[in-house]
């Protein structure tokens, strides 16, 4: 279940109860659960502006953004009708892990300024300039960690976008790049287990387990989502679209996805097709 918060650029932002198991482990880490809070809402929010520079670029080449939900394992902006060009995809995956590192790189100029000892950060004289310092080392942990070069995070689109600009098929390059995101995420779930076994490293074990296997079903998925759209792409008559050339007669009725009213009914007595669509 999700709660919109907001809308940005007619974006709807959604929060998912399960954030709430974030902010818990977060807060759990800190001996001031006031401090705690405030460190939890501003990493939702950092991932929140994260999500947006993925949206916002999208937006500008065109592509409709649904949503975006942020829930225990991070933020998912929702983008129907990704970029077909490989650069434009590049630019959109890029945007995020800027935007974080912009984050963390201001974070950390705030705390340079005001001389801050990272080592006294939570001292209570220390909570508010504190908070710079712990969002800026997150957020840059976050572009790091997009950037590992492994579907579904950032940087496995861009590695994407660069082989198919220059190497291979889209097709092929997210071959590669879904791969090596299933091998990350079995790393990343034998760390898990380690973590286990030795009683070391046992902070955020289950996010660790469950960011593992999004990580590992979501590669999976992404690779099957692009070969159906090429099986599809392979089957579509060469001149579709075009007058007089692309046009075919139905040979079965079309899907009753509540998307189109066809009239009058072709299919009882063989007249012309006329499909009126309406889009909502």
């Amino acid at each position: 279940m999700a709660y919109k918060i907001a809308t940005v650029s007619d974006i709807p932002i959604y929060v998912d109860w399960s954030l709430i198991l974030l902010l818990l482990f977060v807060v759990s880490d800190f001996g001031n659960p006031l401090f705690g809070i405030a460190v939890g809402v501003g990493v939702a929010a950092s991932i929140v502006l994260h999500e947006l520079g993925h949206s916002l670029v999208a937006q500008a080449f065109g592509c409709r953004v649904r949503d975006i939900t942020l829930m225990l394992i991070g933020g998912c902006a929702t983008i129907i009708d990704m970029p077909r060009k490989a650069w434009q995809e590049f630019l959109m995956a890029l945007a995020g892990p800027l935007v974080s590192a912009l984050i963390g790189a201001l974070c950390l100029a705030a705390v340079s300024l005001l001389h801050i000892d990272p080592m006294s950060v939570s001292t209570s004289a220390g909570y508010s300039p504190g908070l710079f310092f712990y969002l800026g080392v997150i957020n840059l942990s976050l572009c790091f960690f997009n950037l590992l070069p492994a579907f579904p995070m950032d940087g496995g689109r861009i590695l994407r976008a660069f082989l198919q600009q220059f190497f291979m098929t889209r097709l092929r390059a997210t071959w590669v790049a879904s791969r090596i995101g299933r091998f990350i995420a079995v790393l990343m779930g034998l760390s898990v287990l380690f973590s286990f076994l030795t009683h070391r490293f046992e902070g955020y074990m289950l996010t660790r387990l469950l960011i593992a296997y999004f990580i590992y079903t979501a590669a999976d998925r992404e690779y099957r989502m692009v070969l159906l759209e090429e099986a599809a792409a392979r089957q579509r008559p060469p001149f579709a679209g075009f007058p007089f050339f692309g046009r075919t007669r139905a040979s079965e009725p079309p899907p009753d996805d509540g998307k189109a009213v066809v009239s009058p009914p072709p299919y009882e007595r063989g007249g012309a097709t006329r499909v009126d669509v309406h889009k909502e």
